[in-house]
């Protein structure tokens, strides 16, 4: 298991004026205080939550905290409560209700509520419903302590541009009414959404998550005196990029729900990637605006009731001279470096995937990822293979000493050679990898292929009603665990026997596997399931899915209704790879697929129905939140489901081989 260690061990303190580490302001400590607010984001409170769901949980947390900060301070009190968009997933009042109660119940009323709207309180609900349940506008400009506020939202949250240009003229036109009240004060502008070209996660740089939009931009160019709070993508706020100067400021309030990773140089959103620590987002942002308008920012970290090592300092953030968060820090940050004693290993090894460990390296602000550039050995040369991103936990307070990653989509009995690179916050690489030489075994070895009639060795599921699913696999190592989704009974069915009884609207069970498990197959596997549909239950015409993982990769069995018509699917040669059969869906059925590397497979009770040639890697997806064979259903990420099976299944296999049509006949009987 990994160890931790904490933080100030971890990273090199910086010394300059871009990130300021908390001992550098206290020195100082004696300037007067004249407002301090809390700001946050993206809290996501669902209908489906009960009071001890996280996002309640850290919430409530925050604001007690608030509470319990003030107390002890000399200036004892927090002025208001910020937030910038997302109490809700779907802006119900069931939802949005009790995030006000929540706020209610904790925050002292005389804290101010600043409140905006994200895209998703347009998700079920609308400005009307918000409105009133807050009892404020969603577009409003007030006075706070002498300082300016001013809260923007969306006009029909479509995550779309444009969606802003609605209130132009009227942000515009509040903001000189601020400015004339007092130029020399910073004015704080309120909206969800990033401006485009600003913070992390707001599509500026290589690896952003598109998160920002153009709508304000010309706008805020014009007025130094804003600084402009938002939330929406989910970008962590200990990120050094999560702050921003360019024409005005610009500051990112993470999020209190999960974080949003981009994946370096690709830009896509890989929040559900490696990291699992990704759901461990409880950061908020603490401004204490002193009477020379001086503004620090604290990070205080819910998951760990701490604040964090990182906070920043605007003095005189009016004046564009004075900004420091530009983006020459870009050029300027150093190459994050080794420890002297760093090491890079394999921990366990398969026909197509590694687990590799590695130290982490260390940075002036944070290692936020690392790249795994692997090299296949072709007639005794290196030649480039794929890249692989690894996310660090570097938004944690105590991030791990070693990263452990599934390195996936390897070929059987190949050489390769990993050449890892710890990346920093302002994508400057280590100027050296570490470098694992390893060879991949061509099969996993433990597998009985002589067997007449194998029981599946890599997940073998049958039903008791009194003990519910069994896995008995025989083969590669401990059994998956199966876990329920949704009520399904195990029942005695008269002529499959003891089943699993599924309504065809919200049960199924899964098998998670981790990744490593995903590269015992190299390119060789079989599934068989034993099923009888029951399309009187069927109420929608979408596909059924019977039993698989076909989330960007893997593969399953569908039946589609009005087509009569059972499909088998694949990913092999990085696309599906679909063979089908005609089948009246009515009577009981064995259905089982092969791929030998060579050809695709489809029987029915035991026969031959379809075959196709084929060849290429299998592959099953990257996302380790839907990477689990489903029985009643189609897995999606964070193990939700879809496409529910109507009927009942009496077992599902697995098997790391391709059994020969001897053996699909024996096991199918």
């Amino acid at each position: 298991m990994s160890t931790s260690i904490d933080r100030r061990s971890f990273l090199s303190a910086s010394l300059l004026a871009l990130c300021i580490p908390s001992k550098l302001f206290a020195a100082d400590d004696s300037k007067e205080i004249v407002m301090r607010f809390a700001a946050l984001s993206d809290v996501h409170y669902d209908k489906s939550h009960d009071d001890q769901a996280a996002e309640h949980v850290r919430f409530g947390k925050a604001l007690r905290f608030m509470n319990e900060f003030c107390a002890a301070q000399p200036y004892d009190k927090f002025d208001a409560l910020v937030v910038a968009g997302d109490f809700s997933n779907h802006g119900l009042i069931e939802e949005i209700g009790a995030f006000k109660k929540t706020m209610d119940d904790n925050l002292k009323p005389s804290t101010r509520r600043i409140l905006a709207m994200g895209n998703h309180e347009y998700y079920g609900g609308n400005r009307e419903l918000w409105e009133k349940t807050f009892e404020t506008k969603a577009n409003r400009r007030q006075e706070l302590n002498g300082y300016q506020f001013i809260t923007v939202s969306p006009e029909k949250g479509t995550c779309n541009e444009n969606d802003y240009v609605y209130l132009r003229e009227w942000l515009e036109e509040k903001i000189q009414e601020a400015i004339a009240v007092d130029p020399t004060k910073p004015v704080f502008v309120i909206q969800h959404y990033h401006v485009f070209e600003t913070v992390y996660g707001s599509a500026s740089k290589p690896g952003d998550f598109h998160a920002g939009v153009k709508d304000f931009v010309d706008i805020l160019e014009r007025y130094p005196q804003v600084i402009h709070i938002s939330g929406h993508s989910h970008i962590p706020s200990y990120d050094p990029r999560a702050i921003w100067q360019g024409k005005f400021t610009a500051i990112g309030t993470g999020s209190m729900s999960y974080f949003a990773l981009s994946l370096y140089e690709h830009g896509d959103n890989f929040q559900l990637g490696n990291n699992v620590a990704f759901q461990k987002a409880g950061t908020f942002l603490i401004f204490d605006v002193y009477k020379d308008n001086t503004i620090r920012i604290r990070l205080y970290d819910v998951i760990s009731d701490s604040f964090l090592d990182r906070e920043y300092l605007l003095v005189d953030p009016t004046n564009v001279d004075k900004y420091v968060y530009t983006d020459k820090r870009f050029d300027a940050a150093k190459r994050p470096v080794w420890k002297e004693n760093a090491s890079a290993e394999v921990v366990e090894l398969a026909p197509s995937g590694a687990v590799v460990r590695f130290s982490q390296a260390i940075d002036d602000f944070c290692v936020v990822s690392y790249r795994i550039v692997a090299e296949k050995e072709n007639d005794g040369n290196w030649t480039p293979y794929r890249t692989y991103n690894v996310w660090s936990d570097y938004f944690m307070k105590n991030p791990v000493e070693k990263i452990e990653y599934d390195v996936l989509n390897l070929e059987p009995g190949a050489k390769y050679r990993f050449n890892i690179y710890g990346v920093g916050a302002f994508q400057k690489e280590t100027e050296e990898p570490l470098t694992i030489d390893l060879e991949t075994p061509t099969t996993i070895g433990d597998a009985d292929r002589s067997n007449p009639n194998p029981r599946g060795n890599f997940l073998d599921v049958e039903f008791d009603p009194e003990k519910g699913a069994v896995n008995i696999a025989d083969g590669v190592n401990a059994p998956l665990e199966i876990k329920k989704f949704g009520t399904p009974d195990v029942v005695a069915d008269a002529s499959l026997g003891a089943a699993l009884a599924l309504n065809g609207a919200d049960q199924c069970c899964f098998a998670p596997f981790s990744g490593i498990r995903a590269g015992m197959f190299g390119n060789e596997i079989t599934t068989l399931v034993k099923f009888r549909l029951d399309l009187s239950k069927k109420t929608n015409n979408d596909p059924i899915s019977i039993f698989g993982s076909t989330e960007s990769g893997g593969l399953g069995f569908e039946y589609y209704a009005e087509q009569k018509k059972l499909l088998a699917r694949c990913w092999i040669d990085d696309k599906y790879q679909d063979i089908a059969a005609p089948f009246d869906g009515i009577e009981d059925a064995v259905a089982a697929f092969v791929y030998d590397g060579k050809e695709t497979r489809l029987y029915l009770n035991g026969k031959l129905v379809a075959n196709a040639e084929v060849s290429g890697a299998f592959r099953f997806t990257n996302n380790a939140s839907a990477r689990a064979f489903c029985i009643g259903a189609d897995v999606c990420p964070g193990m939700g489901a879809r496409w529910f099976f109507p009927g009942v299944i009496a077992n599902a296999r697995v098997y790391t081989y391709a059994l020969t049509p001897e053996q699909i006949e024996n096991v199918s009987k």
